[in-house]
């Protein structure tokens, strides 16, 4: 975490879950970033990332990953069906590397 707050990057969860949930989540795994709820869905709509019916019939969303720059703008992203397919903390940083690199 401190390679990304070293680079001026904030981590941010969002997730369909309860707020309830996420304190529970982020408290048993030891989370030292943010987990923000979003049950309606709204925000992972914005990002197209609905599945529908993806977990007992009820709609969760995509795997994603995204660098958005400090006006909004989505630079980088890395979207998957397969949640357990994720970009590494060095693969992100890597992509975070170029664009700082590219300013």
């Amino acid at each position: 975490m401190d390679a990304f707050r070293q680079r001026g990057c904030a981590i941010v969860g969002i997730v369909v879950d309860p707020v309830e949930t996420n304190a529970e989540l982020a408290r048993d795994a030891g989370l030292d970033y943010r987990l923000l709820s979003d049950p309606d869905l709204r925000v992972i709509d914005a990002y197209g990332l609905r599945h529908v019916g993806g977990h007992d019939g009820h709609d969760i969303a995509l795997s994603a990953s995204f660098l958005v720059d400090g006006d909004g703008i989505v630079r980088w992203s890395f979207i998957t069906r397969n949640f357990r397919v994720r970009p590494t903390p060095d693969d992100v940083l890597a992509a975070l590397d170029a664009l700082l690199r590219a300013r």
